[in-house]
């Protein structure tokens, strides 16, 4: 998908550092971006894109539905390409490496904690945190 062709469709104003932004994003991947780690790689590309207009952008394509976040403990959001997947996170405390969640795993806490809570689904943006094996 293009980013900038498809904020255009929806009456979004395209500058270059926008330009520059969804560019990066766009040949992610799945890489998971804190705001001053696509700042930084942006930076790179354009001396002038200042942090509020990252978080303007990211702002704009999570509203239509490009990108999510996901909130971790006493640090910066994460933000990802959305995919046909409801991702869940966790990160190393130590090197702060991010992994996804398989399907199944989210699935069996989300059981337990409706049949905990007694709700009829649960959502959540927030990641998991631990030790990973290579920093134990």
């Amino acid at each position: 998908m293009d980013f900038v062709i498809e904020l255009k469709k929806r009456g979004h104003r395209i500058t270059k550092p926008r330009e520059v932004i969804c560019s990066i994003l766009e040949t992610s991947g799945h890489e998971h971006f804190t705001v001053e780690k696509l700042h930084n790689l942006a930076s790179r590309k354009d001396r002038n894109i200042d942090l509020a207009t990252v978080y303007r952008t990211l702002e704009l394509l999570e509203e239509v539905n490009i990108v999510e976040h996901s909130h971790q403990v006493h640090g910066s959001g994460i933000y990802y390409l959305k995919s046909e997947y409801d991702n869940s996170h966790i990160i190393c405390e130590s090197c702060k490496s991010i992994y996804d969640l398989k399907e199944e795993t989210k699935k069996t806490i989300n059981e337990i904690l409706i049949k905990d809570s007694h709700f009829d689904s649960i959502n959540h943006h927030f990641i998991y945190s631990g030790v990973c094996k290579k920093c134990k």
